[in-house]
């Protein structure tokens, strides 16, 4: 039996319906997200290296992080209240995570989450994000520190939250030649201030060197 033209044009638009429908199952990228977040990445629920519970005020964060290699994957999640503020944050990270932290260090209203691992690649030792009502925005680490407090840096940085400020202490260490050309002069630790600004940006402030044991 021949197939009528009408039949045909119903058949076509059955089919673009169908592909239509389909398409617009498929999830949308939050206009949050940022370049570290995966989308899906692949973890075993039991594979558990860190679990812990903070809270900022009105919000309560719980990170998890899965895996036992230099690379993980961290799972955050954000409440204020009893209400889950975004979707399940998930993101790479390098080292075993040490200790989390939450603030207010630019006293917006908006609560801050800090990860520290013990990587010791410069600059790859924190992850930092300030949240609001229904959205994240990350903030950016800080690179080499500038100026006379950069000189000797190398990395194997750590960190940890003090009042308003976050402070970073690296080793660093000075030679001078001897007969041998080995003999370390000094070795100490340096410890440099920052402060968050409105725009989320951290600002390196002042500096100081103490003696390592």
């Amino acid at each position: 039996m021949r197939t009528s033209s009408f039949s045909l044009i119903l058949l076509a638009s059955g089919v673009f319906a169908a592909l239509t429908s389909c398409d617009s199952a498929r999830p949308v990228a939050s206009e949050n997200s940022d370049s570290s977040v995966t989308s899906t990445p692949t973890v075993e629920a039991s594979d558990v290296s860190f679990d812990r519970e903070i809270t900022q005020g009105n919000y309560r964060f719980t990170v998890k992080t899965y895996g036992s290699q230099d690379q993980r994957v961290a799972s955050v999640r954000s409440y204020r209240g009893t209400a889950q503020t975004i979707d399940p944050l998930r993101l790479d990270i390098t080292g075993a995570v040490t200790n989390v932290m939450s603030g207010d260090l630019n006293g917006n209203g908006k609560p801050e989450l800090y990860i520290f691992t013990d990587s010791k690649k410069a600059n790859t030792s924190l992850y930092a994000y300030e949240f609001g009502e229904r959205g994240y925005t990350p903030i950016t680490a800080p690179g080499n520190p500038s100026g006379t407090a950069g000189t000797g840096y190398s990395g194997q940085d750590t960190y940890q939250i003090s009042g308003n400020k976050l402070v970073r202490t690296f080793p660093v260490s000075s030679t001078t030649a001897a007969a041998d050309g080995t003999t370390p002069a000094s070795s100490s630790s340096r410890s440099v201030e920052y402060t968050l600004d409105a725009s989320g940006k951290l600002v390196m402030g002042q500096s100081m060197d103490a003696p390592r044991p």
